[in-house]
């Protein structure tokens, strides 16, 4: 399989990076001469500095049905042309990145018509994220697996955490709850028993979501019951997120600079109350009752604006606070200061895309902060190496983990006699540099076929077209 991505931004980038390390042959599209310079000097991908909105670029790759072509350039009347043609070349999937809320509605067509199979909207996606959070008071990122059935958590370790210092075998009363991952000092770790968890550390927890509710309250960590709810700019991601709490019977405010964006949104949401003003200013908060709210959520454009806020927010007595966050550097940072949990739409976006380029026994797929590490759900298939065989026979690698099998309806968290069949789901974590072997392992040889020209391409690195 070839996967080309136009547009080399922070999405495109990431998906690009993911995949290549995969052994995928990867195409890298973009107009910006600085953006291609970047990629050529830390990815190994083909890159073609050009125009993704013209043709030329597939005439040039001579793009055919077991090509993927993925559009997430900023324009999103861009990424629909770029779909349309390469679907008018040849190409078999073609994914866009669409953001404007209006064409929902007006992109309701066959997809044999749109020349779009997967449409993917980040706002909408980082606005579901966020509500998923918020059921869960002091975790932070929220992943479902098993159509829901499945959560894993994220859960910061404090000093006075009765978990810090100890070690996860001694863990009591977790018998249908796993550990997969923990994130210190900005890395990745997949744990073994042995494991000692330590304060500053970030951990994954995953199992049935009223297991996971029910070990919360044994830590004295029940889900708050959110009334109020403060967010922090007026943008789409705003716009979805009070639209989902709405409907939810959540109270909404909204503080945007802009005025004219602020009429817009008044129009759009009737339900949520829009106030024009800054929401760094500490006035303005105690002027809207910032300590009677339950959430802050800072959706602003700037990550040092969203952190200033959550951080004002939770010293003014609100409950939870998130903030959107772009750059890796400031996620560790923000759990340090105080801000309860990050999200990054880019890491949000990628997981999507990358779950439909995988193919039909990716079932969905999800990356940890900084994308060092993937939760992926497969559907085994008959032919899979992994099938009927007990997990201590498999001799996998210390950084691959199954978390969880689901069979016919029932959950189990594994030990080494459990058995995959064929047509199970399996829940496995993975690090980064074990992706390829984790794939040829759950999902097969299949799709990764190299393209006689590659090698040669390759070695030029680099295709400049006007």
């Amino acid at each position: 399989m070839r996967v080309i991505v136009v547009g080399a931004g922070k999405v495109g980038y990431k998906i690009a990076e993911t995949l290549s390390r995969e052994l995928y042959d990867v195409v890298v599209i973009d107009n910006d001469k600085e953006v291609i310079k970047k990629v050529n000097d830390t990815l190994d991908v083909l890159t073609i500095e050009s125009n993704g909105l013209v043709g030329q670029p597939f005439k040039t790759l001579k793009v055919t049905k077991v090509d993927v072509v993925i559009a997430v350039t900023d324009n999103d009347e861009g990424n629909m042309l770029v779909c349309l043609q390469a679907k008018y070349m040849g190409a078999g999937r073609t994914i866009a990145r669409i953001r404007n809320p209006e064409y929902e509605r007006d992109l309701a067509l066959p997809k044999e018509e749109l020349a779009i199979d997967f449409i993917i909207n980040p706002e909408k996606s980082t606005a579901l994220e966020i509500v998923r959070s918020l059921t869960f008071s002091s975790a932070g990122q929220v992943n479902e697996f098993g159509d829901g059935s499945i959560h894993m958590v994220q859960f910061h370790i404090e000093e006075d955490s009765i978990l810090n210092k100890i070690r996860i075998e001694d863990i009591t009363a977790f018998e249908e709850l796993l550990i997969p991952a923990i994130l210190r000092d900005g890395d990745t770790i997949i744990p073994r028993g042995d494991q000692k968890i330590i304060s500053g550390d970030t951990i994954y927890i995953i199992g049935k979501k009223e297991e996971i509710i029910k070990y919360f309250n044994k830590l004295g960590l029940t889900p708050m019951n959110l009334k109020n709810v403060m967010i922090l700019g007026g943008g789409d991601y705003s716009y979805y997120l009070a639209m989902y709490l709405n409907k939810m019977g959540i109270s909404t405010k909204i503080i945007e600079k802009d005025m004219e964006i602020c009429k817009e949104l008044s129009e759009k949401l009737p339900e949520t109350l829009v106030i024009n003003g800054d929401g760094t200013d500490l006035n303005l908060l105690e002027e809207e009752s910032i300590s009677s709210m339950d959430a802050f959520i800072a959706l602003s454009g700037y990550d040092e604006e969203n952190i200033l806020a959550v951080l004002l927010a939770k010293q003014n007595g609100v409950k939870k606070g998130i903030s959107k966050v772009n750059r890796d550097v400031y996620i560790a940072l923000s759990k340090n200061i105080g801000v309860d949990s990050t999200i990054t739409p880019s890491l949000i976006t990628t997981s999507e895309i990358l779950g439909f380029v995988r193919g039909e026994w990716v079932l969905s797929l999800s990356l940890l902060q900084g994308g060092q590490a993937q939760v992926v759900e497969y559907l085994i298939s008959p032919t899979s190496k992994v099938s009927d065989k007990p997990l201590k026979d498999l001799n996998l690698p210390r950084s691959i983990i199954i978390t969880t099998i689901i069979s016919k309806g029932k959950i189990t968290i594994p030990h080494g006699h459990d058995i995959i069949r064929a047509n199970d789901r399996i829940i496995v974590i993975t690090k980064a540099d074990e992706l390829e072997k984790a794939r040829k392992l759950f999902h097969g040889e299949e799709g990764n076929v190299k393209y006689g020209f590659w090698d040669h391409l390759k070695n030029a690195r680099k295709i400049t077209n006007s």
